[in-house]
């Protein structure tokens, strides 16, 4: 059975790996003679210059200037005249190799040799006196402060390929792709640390350990290219099968061996003809894939952010480093310093996991390589401290700790915000937009509108109706090609087909926004309705109480003789007017005063329309209603006579009220026509009178009395107090 590993098994030992490389780096440079100079070309290209000196080196009393003619070893058996071409910062520039290993690492050798003996003699050119020979102190051993910047920034860029490749790996262990992603990642890594180690020596290194770290520095880099070719041949589209993925390492593996064995005419042929042939066979592999992933948006923006990642980070090395050094150019910058072209390529891997889900990774890979991180930066912090600064164990671990927490912290929570946090649309614009949605009127183009407004956010190619029921909630369909959204408002489901033009998939992030603003709709428009409800609860109350109240009133003036009379009940429905208008306002009312008042109106009135009047009331001593309840009994009261006064050609009507705690029971009979239930229809007075009633939850009945009507209204007790209570 074939053994698996968890992504943490296989990730921990590419860290150790990574901190015992860099360790190593470190160690080989430091393992060298330091004389504390810097030696320069002249700008002729001919000559060597003693540029500085480090005063706090072994030589800090030497005067920088001159040209530096000859170094001897103190008893002058040894001596050779420093060249230009001995500072080199890449042995790869010699015509053949027997220009790179019989001159140029011999000639490091015993350059490195007469170093080492502890004192040489240096021969140094004045700009305006005679040549003058000086003695040079050389330490056993460089001190890590005076390694440069460019030293580190290789590291890093070393560092960085091994353990990202490793953990895209580790995640997808099975996918020959994602192997061919981390063998990539192996391949820079064993390239920049070799090349740290020799690019940044002061003057000189052993013959033997030159060689062996620039055979590996082109195995290294051959080994990135054929791991980037396959990688372009397996991902996003399968262009071939695993030989065929397998036939460019091989291939590229041959030059290292023609290399290593010196089969070639030179470092032009086994170095940097492979290095530009696969930078060819990468351009051609993007443009398969181009061709493979038409039709294909996820596939395509795939591509568009590790294709292009690539092509800028490899091919701007390919084009500063060795294109120049192929066709005999100078090369204007640093190798070192364009190591960091390389870093473009996992910027992009960053930024394709944010777009596109970039080798499927979430949020928990993320997770495993942040902790895995902190981890090895608390035990080399440590390392640091006890080893190099001699730090107490228990003090040192500490302080790695608070380190770690107070740097590296905060640093990976920026990063986790950037990779995982949404563009979000400005909320203040999305809540207005959605709100105006909400509250389009029925017939309107709710639909229309809230389909721009996704449109608008997503992008989307295509946008159709959901052919069934999407659910409750918004859903990623078809690996993110297509966003579910639930129906919202008047607006059907809908599925949305390809984010950004075609650009990029939907992310778990824009579910929870669709979620967020289907929850926003919703509300906004259960507010619009109960605006609108409330809105028609009250045009609905008043033309009730024009009906039932103004009417009454209007009726009663109509039907006085009297001037003065018909004025004042002309102002008293102008009063009530006001009180219909103030209603909601207005605060509870004693039954007493209510009771007087009806009293008064309703004689008036039946007094008018030549009916008489019996009025009875018991229990209403000490009582208050509440403005709606006061209002219901008012309205009843004065459309019960109206209608007596104008239908029922009475000759008298009595009124009979009765308050308990529990409920007021109004009671009117007459004596006329009385009142036939199945042949008479309501008007806008009867269904007024019980939409009032009903409303306050109690009850109305209307039936002949033999002569006559009865009516009998009872409102319930709650919104009736004792005792002045409101």
């Amino acid at each position: 059975m074939r053994a698996r590993f968890t992504p943490v098994l296989i990730l921990a030992p590419a860290l150790v790996l990574a901190a015992l490389g860099a360790l190593g780096a470190v160690l080989l440079a430091l393992d060298q003679p330091w004389a504390g100079i810097d030696l320069a070309v002249t700008g002729d290209g001919q000559d060597i210059v003693l540029a500085d000196v480090d005063r706090a080196g072994p030589n800090d009393g030497l005067a920088p200037g001159g040209r530096l003619l000859a170094l001897a070893t103190a008893d002058g058996a040894a001596r050779i005249e420093p060249r230009a071409a001995d500072l080199a910062e890449e042995p790869d520039v010699a015509d053949s190799f027997d220009a790179l290993d019989g001159v140029f690492l011999v000639r490091q050798g015993r350059l490195h040799d007469i170093l080492a003996s502890g004192r040489a003699r240096a021969t140094l050119a004045p700009a305006d006196g005679p040549d003058r020979t000086v003695t040079l102190a050389t330490a056993p051993a460089r001190p890590i402060g005076d390694l440069p910047v460019v030293f580190w920034v290789q590291v890093l860029v070393a560092v960085t390929g091994l353990v990202m490749g490793t953990w895209v790996w580790s995640l997808r262990a099975q996918d020959l792709a994602a192997f061919m992603f981390a063998l990539a990642g192996w391949g820079l890594a064993l390239s920049a640390l070799c090349a740290s180690v020799y690019s940044t020596r002061e003057v000189a290194m052993p013959e033997g350990l030159f060689r062996v770290l620039s055979n590996l520095n082109n195995a290294g880099a051959l080994t990135f290219g054929a791991g980037m070719i396959g990688l372009l041949l397996r991902y996003p589209a399968r262009l071939v099968g695993m030989r065929a993925t397998l036939g460019p390492a091989v291939v590229l593996a041959a030059f290292v061996a023609a290399d290593m064995l010196r089969l070639g005419s030179g470092p032009a042929i086994t170095r940097y003809l492979p290095i530009v042939l696969s930078m060819v066979a990468i351009v051609a592999c993007l443009g398969l894939q181009t061709r493979a992933t038409r039709g294909d948006p996820r596939g395509r923006a795939t591509l568009r952010w590790l294709g292009l990642s690539i092509l800028a980070g490899a091919g701007a090395f390919t084009l500063t480093i060795i294109v120049p050094q192929l066709l005999g150019a100078d090369v204007t910058l640093s190798q070192g310093y364009a190591f960091l072209f390389f870093l473009l390529i996992y910027a992009g891997l960053a930024f394709g996991v944010r777009r596109t889900r970039l080798f499927n990774l979430e949020k928990w890979a993320f997770r495993i390589l942040f902790t895995m991180v902190a981890v090895v930066l608390i035990v080399g912090l440590d390392a640091v401290l006890v080893l190099a600064l001699s730090v107490d164990r228990g003090p040192a671990l500490s302080l790695s700790f608070v380190a770690v927490t107070l740097a590296y912290l905060p640093f990976r929570e920026a990063i986790w915000r950037w990779i995982f946090t949404p563009v979000e649309p400005q909320r203040q614009r999305l809540f207005s937009q959605i709100v105006d949605i909400a509250l389009t009127p029925p017939g309107g183009s709710q639909a229309a509108r809230w389909r721009a407004l996704l449109a608008d956010l997503f992008h989307p190619l295509h946008i159709e109706e959901a052919g069934r029921a999407t659910g409750p909630g918004a859903r990623l369909d078809e690996g993110g090609l297509v966003l579910s959204v639930p129906a919202a408002g008047r607006a059907p489901a809908l599925r949305l087909s390809y984010a950004g033009g075609g650009r990029r998939l939907f992310r778990p992030r824009d579910v929870t926004l669709v979620d967020e603003m289907v929850a926003m709709l919703a509300h906004a428009g259960e507010s619009g309705r109960a605006y609108e409800k409330g809105v028609a609860e009250e045009r609905a109350r008043i033309s009730r109480d024009m009906h039932d109240n103004i009417g009454a009133q209007l009726l009663s003036a109509l039907h006085s003789a009297e001037a003065p009379r018909k004025d004042g009940l002309i102002r008293e429905a102008l009063s009530e007017l006001r009180a219909i208008i103030n209603a909601p306002s207005a605060g509870a009312v004693p039954l007493d005063e209510i009771l007087a008042n009806l009293r008064a109106e309703t004689a008036d009135r039946l007094e008018a329309a030549g009916i008489a009047l019996g009025w009875q009331v018991t229990g209403a001593a000490g009582a208050v209603l509440a403005p709606q309840q006061a209002h219901a009994l008012r309205s009843v009261l004065r459309e019960a006579v109206s209608n007596v006064i104008r239908h029922a050609g009475a000759g008298r009507v009595d009124v009979d009220l009765a308050a308990t705690g529990a409920e007021l029971e109004v009671r009117s009979t007459d004596d006329g026509r009385g009142f036939d239930a199945a042949r008479t229809i309501d008007g806008h007075g009867l269904a007024n009178m019980r939409s009032r009633i009903e409303g306050l939850g109690g009850a109305i009945e209307i039936a002949g009395a033999a002569p006559g009507t009865r009516l009998c209204a009872r409102l319930p007790g709650g919104a009736m107090q004792e005792g002045g209570r409101p």
